[in-house]
């Protein structure tokens, strides 16, 4: 499977950070993943006091591009439940479930036919 390149999922990306924006800074980047055995993750890091300081997403290089696409929003889903619901050891609990509905939803309707 050929690997994505970052551009190809940019768009989406942008359209992310406009419709579903965040307060805290992201970063997406593409990586190898095979050894964590990960299509992706999204980190948070707090401050010392525990506010979000940023989110970093990683999406493995490998992934066909609608499967990095389905990632991100997967991912950015993660990013806006801690910040909409705090950071939880449930990574997928329901308010990441409704975050996800809504990443969704907002990608199938800004995506063109």
């Amino acid at each position: 499977m050929a690997g994505h390149p970052r551009r190809n999922f940019d768009h989406v990306l942008r359209m992310l950070r406009k419709e579903c924006p965040l307060k805290a800074p992201m970063r997406v980047v593409s990586r190898d993943l095979q050894v964590e055995r990960l299509c992706g993750s999204c980190s948070t890091y707090l401050t010392a006091d525990g506010a979000i300081a940023r989110f970093v997403i990683e999406i493995d290089a490998g992934l066909s591009t609608v499967s990095a696409i389905d990632t991100l929003l997967h991912e950015w889903a993660h990013a806006l439940d801690h910040e909409k619901h705090g950071v939880a050891a449930e990574s997928h609990r329901d308010s990441w479930g409704r975050c996800y509905a809504q990443v969704w939803r907002t990608y199938v309707a800004k995506t063109p036919d």
